[in-house]
């Protein structure tokens, strides 16, 4: 399959017929083979009966339905698994995002070598106050912490390459930081502005309680952008930092007992540096603990700490002729083909 097409679908029967036929007039046109995966999150308005009617009329579209509402991380997170395609596109199912859009950005990733392409809306249709300013306040903050060069990464209009989500796994509210998260593993990225509609039929699934959500995840984007490989490096430096005031403070607490008089029980300085040495030992323990969890995380589940762009020289050696090895047990035991002519293999 040459392009995969990603819709989490959430409460929008009055719009599903409608999105699917743009997306197929926006494909067809390009003479590649394409598939539309539908993440059905749980909806209770009848979209899930209505994907299952249109699938008998259009044979491109596949569907996925969860049992109950997990979220638009998720919804994208199955697309990604069950993905075909070598080029994937997600966009929202809303109508908001023009799929006419699709054939240039699947274009511009194709012809200037990127591995991901995300669409920028040049002109928002969303209310100001509830959508766009938090939206505003969301991409900066975003901007400031993690150094991307994205700017509108609410967008969902996004284009990638299959090997830019192999490595890819999204959790909770995740999905706003997408773009945060392949350029951290190193992909070509670019923005492309984009057309934006106003919504004309159902209801909006955001609201101002996003951008706190927002706020916290960014949290956990910004810990894992540095220090997901080496934890004890953001405990342990606390852990320093605050033994190092420790010190400092009994030291003066010392110098204010016996050259002014002042007495400890009488000096709040003695209690903030007890408070300080006792949470410099609880970082250092907490960074030895996180770094024994990082390391059983990769281990466990046969992860490396890195990822390779590319490989090269091992194409000869594959197709170069094997040579049997006389001995496969080591320590002078016989070889298998040997022991077998021997009889002493059964």
């Amino acid at each position: 399959m040459d392009i995969s097409v990603i819709l989490p679908i959430l409460n929008e029967r009055e719009n599903l017929a409608q999105l699917i036929a743009e997306i197929e007039r926006a494909l067809d046109p390009t003479h590649k083979s394409y598939e539309i995966i539908a993440v059905d999150d749980g909806s209770d308005d009848g979209s899930t009966q209505l994907l299952r009617e249109l699938q008998g009329t259009h044979p491109s579209l596949r569907l996925i339905v969860f049992r109950q509402n997990y979220g638009q991380s998720a919804a994208f997170d199955a697309g990604f698994r069950n993905a075909t395609g070598e080029i994937v596109v997600t966009l929202d199912a809303d109508l908001q995002n023009d799929p006419a859009d699709m054939p240039a950005m699947i274009q511009l990733l194709e012809d200037e070598q990127y591995d991901f392409v995300a669409g920028r809306r040049a002109e928002r249709q969303d209310g100001f106050l509830l959508r766009r300013a938090p939206s505003h306040i969301a991409n900066y903050l975003i901007r400031k912490v993690t150094r991307t060069r994205l700017h509108d990464l609410g967008c969902s209009l996004k284009v990638y390459r299959r090997e830019a989500i192999e490595h890819l796994h999204l959790y909770g509210e995740m999905h706003r930081f997408i773009g945060v998260l392949v350029e951290s593993m190193g992909a070509r990225t670019t923005e492309m502005s984009v057309h934006h509609r106003p919504r004309s039929r159902g209801q909006s699934k955001y609201g101002i309680m996003r951008t706190f959500k927002v706020i916290l995840d960014l949290l956990t984007v910004w810990f894992m952008q540095g220090y997901q490989t080496k934890p004890i490096y953001l405990f342990g430096g606390c852990g320093l930092l605050l033994g190092f005031l420790s010190c400092i403070l009994s030291v003066f607490v010392l110098f204010q007992k016996f050259f002014r008089g002042v007495w400890v029980h009488r000096n709040p300085l003695f209690i903030l540096s007890m408070i300080f040495g006792v949470m410099a030992v609880q970082f250092l323990c907490l960074g030895l603990l996180a770094e024994i969890l990082v390391r059983t995380y990769f281990e466990s589940q046969h992860k490396t700490s890195y990822l390779i762009g590319e490989r090269l020289g091992w194409e000869r050696e594959a197709s170069a002729p094997k040579v049997a090895i006389a001995s496969w047990v080591k320590h002078g035991v016989q070889s298998e083909p040997t022991a077998r002519r021997a009889g002493k293999v059964t």
